[in-house]
Order: structure tokens, then sequence, then C-alpha cells
């Protein structure tokens, strides 16, 4: 095999569009053509050059792909590790001293598409990533193209068969889609540095927030996951006694403050039960609301923990798919952080009298039951509605009637404590709507779903 630098053939011809590139940046670039290929399945002869063998392995799915597409496929490197056998593909090894060892490259030349990535690895590491460098070009010029295509049918020891007539049209739809990819690539790059950006403050925030010893810390953290982090709703949840879980603090949208946590129909109360992190991406896909944050449609729920068990953070976005497991895992950390300061104070005291206060007590239970309660009311009326009703209908309904004298009891209780004078001996609790008129303004028979009445 012929000795050849592709890289240097025509570097110094075309040093106006040499650029220094990272690993990161050849794969991008790279990963682009290589779509191109597959998305247009061009049966094409395919030359790409990965330095050593042992970099194939991770690239091994995307060239099975390209094997079942493409005429041919030649994979060109020092054979330092065995090539897997992939049909349409074949592997072209040369010597650790040759020129081509030091150079990656990746060449396509017909004539509706032409490109040629081809650079060669510098002395020193990129500044900023750590990691190997690259001088090279990228470029859609036919000379470029056509030169690199001479040199590659020598070092093939074939023979050079010139293009005579290129389709300049499908070459610059080519060249569209792929820069439009591009373009994609950046957009998400950019919004991911900008995530990653605000996980490090909200990390950060809440570090400060917990080394000042805040008298306010608990509703504090929550607003920085608010204001900071981005969540639509926050709910913070503190141990009160072995058992009892209640929630300290809430930012956003949420509405649970005071409220036991409870694993029944919860996602957050079931999180909290196995001590783990959960995060969903789409609470619809997944069936089930979660009781502390019901509009939330994306949901991370984080323990907070160190040695035991002291509560759960509960984060929740009005919006799908809008976070990723870093997003999680970042909520996460903030919960350690406060786990360890909460760890070592002595005393901390979450709002007890708050979670015991009867009528919030009474809310979270309509709000769990919401769904049930909303059947019952259809059931109700549409049992009323008929004539000739036989026994097991009767029965049903005296049933039904008798869940209401149920739930008109714990109604009356919750409205008799909430109407005692506070503790400190103001009359803020008279201030609090009655549950009936909650739950009539909440959950009224206009508010049921049509298939639940019958409509």
């Amino acid at each position: 095999m012929i000795d050849i630098s592709l890289f240097r053939s025509v570097a110094n011809q075309y040093k106006h569009i040499r650029a220094v590139n990272t690993v990161s940046m050849m794969n991008t670039i790279s990963h682009l053509i290589e779509d191109q290929v597959i998305q247009h399945r061009l049966a094409i002869d395919f030359h790409v050059g990965f330095q050593k063998f042992s970099n194939f392995p991770d690239q091994m799915r995307r060239y099975q792909r390209l094997g079942a597409i493409c005429r041919r496929v030649y994979v060109y490197g020092v054979a330092d590790y065995p090539p897997p056998n992939i049909a349409g593909v074949e592997f072209i090894e040369f010597s650790p001293a040759s020129e081509l060892a030091k150079e990656w490259f990746l060449f396509v030349n017909t004539p509706e598409f032409w490109t040629t990535l081809v650079a060669r690895e510098t002395a020193g590491i990129d500044q900023t990533t750590g990691g190997r460098r690259f001088d090279g070009i990228w470029s859609y010029d036919q000379q470029v193209s056509e030169r690199i295509s001479l040199l590659i049918s020598q070092i093939m020891g074939g023979f050079y068969e010139p293009i005579t007539k290129r389709n300049h049209e499908k070459q610059s739809a080519h060249i569209t889609e792929i820069s439009g990819s591009m373009l994609t690539q950046l957009e998400k790059t950019e919004t991911l540095s900008q995530r990653r950006w605000t996980q490090v403050l909200t990390i950060s925030k809440v570090s400060d927030i917990c080394s000042q010893k805040s008298s306010n810390l608990i509703q504090q953290v929550a607003d920085i996951l608010h204001t900071i982090f981005g969540a639509t709703s926050v709910a913070i949840a503190l141990k009160q006694t072995d058992k009892e879980y209640a929630v300290s603090a809430v930012a956003g949208d949420a509405e649970c403050e005071g409220w036991l946590v409870s694993a029944h129909n919860s996602i957050s109360g079931q999180a909290l039960q196995e001590a783990r992190l959960t995060y969903v991406a789409d609470v619809d896909q997944h069936h089930q609301r979660d009781t502390l944050l019901p509009r939330a449609k994306a949901l991370v729920v984080a323990p907070i923990a160190h040695h035991s068990m002291a509560g759960i953070i509960a984060v929740g976005h009005r919006n799908a798919q809008i976070w990723s497991d870093e997003d999680a895992r970042a909520v996460k950390v903030a919960a350690d952080i406060l786990a360890i300061f909460l760890s070592r104070v002595t005393q901390w005291a979450p709002k007890t009298a708050l979670s015991l206060d009867p009528t919030k007590r009474f809310r979270q239970y309509v709000a769990e039951n919401q769904r049930s309660l909303a059947y019952l009311i259809a059931l109700h009326q549409k049992l009323r509605a008929l004539d000739n009703l036989t026994d097991r209908q009767k029965s049903a309904l005296r049933n039904i009637e008798d869940s209401y004298r149920q739930l008109v009891k714990v109604s009356n209780l919750a409205k008799q404590a909430a109407a005692e004078p506070a503790p400190n001996g103001n009359a803020a609790a008279k201030a609090q709507p009655s549950p009936e008129a909650a739950y009539a303004a909440n959950y009224s028979l206009q508010a049921v779903p049509a298939s639940y009445r019958g409509g």
C-alpha cells in the first residue's frame, strides 16, 4: 500500500478553510455525512479512516446500517483490534507508522453528492475538553473531492475514474439538508449548555442558603427550585413523626402546604416510601397524576436523606419532556445538600401545626379522592333519574347516601375545628373557607367529566 497523507495533499492549497477541531466536532461532522447517506439510502462507495480499529466499536450499529445501504464501505485503520464481520463493510489495514494512522477522514464522491472531511491529529490537548485536537478540512469543493478520490484509488491500487457530469441541483439539496441538521444540533447543544448552567446555579444557590442557616431555609430552597431551576410547582415535605411527612414549603402553583404525603395514588408518596430518586418525563403516559402536584406533566421527586430519611423534594412542570436525567440528578444533589444540613441541626421545626390543620387535612382528603367522589356523584344522579328501581339499585342508592352522610360528618368536624381560635390566640383560622365551600367550589357536579355524568 502506498503511504500517502490525504490531509497534506490538500492542506496548503486550502488553508483558508482549515480549522482545528475537537473529537466532539469531528464526530458531529462525520455523523452528519453518515446520516445523509443513511437517510437517502445512497448506494455508494463510502471511505472512512478511523486511525485505529479499536476506535470502531462505538460506531458499530451505525456502520451496520451503512453496510446494508452502501455499495461498499471501506474502513481504514491500524489493526490493533480484531475487526468485526459486518456485511458490506471491508476493513483495510495499514502500518502504525503510516501517515494515515495520524489522520481521520471520511469521503464520498458521486455525481449527485460529494463531500470530504480530512484531518490530522495535532500535538497537545484541547484546552476546553482535555481531549485530542485535529487540524482539518471539511469541504464540498469538487476539486478537493477529485484530488482525494485520486489518492484513494492509488492507496487501493485501483484505477481512478473521474466523474465527468455532476448534478449540482442534487448536491445543493444535500448541502441544505446537512446545514439544517447542523443548525438543529447547535440549537440542542446551546439548550443543553443553558440547562447545565441552570443546574449548577441551582445547586450553588441551595448550598449558599444552607450555609447561611436561614430561619426560612426550607421556603427559600423551594423558591430557588421555582425561580432558578424553572419548576412550575414545588413541594418540600419533612418528617413530622416516625410515620408522617408533611409539606412544609411550596412554590409556584403548588397548593398542598400542610398536607401529609401519602403513598396512596401518589408518585411522590411512592418515591418517599422507596427512598429513591424518581423522574417521570411524561406523567400522562404514567397513567397517574401526583396528588401533591396534580398539574405537573413532568415530575422529579428526590429523597432528603442523610443516614436517615428526612423528607422529599418534589418539583413539577406543566410541560412534559421538559427535563432530562441530568436535571433529575441536579434536584437530587440539592436534596442531598439540604439533608446534610438538616442532619447537623439539632432542632429544626417544620410547620407541624399547619400540617395538622383539620381544614387542610380535609381538603387533602377531597383532593386524594376526587376521582372516586366524582364517580359517586355521577352514579347517584344516574340512579335518581331512573324509574322503577330494582332492589339492587335501591341498595346501591342507600349505600351512596350513607357515604354522603360520612362525608358530611367529616366536613362538619373539620368546620368546627377550623372555627376554633388559633393556638396563638388570633382568629386567623376563621378566615379560611369552610371545607363544604371548598368542596362546592372545586368539585361541583359541573366539574365532573361528561363520561361520569352520562353526557
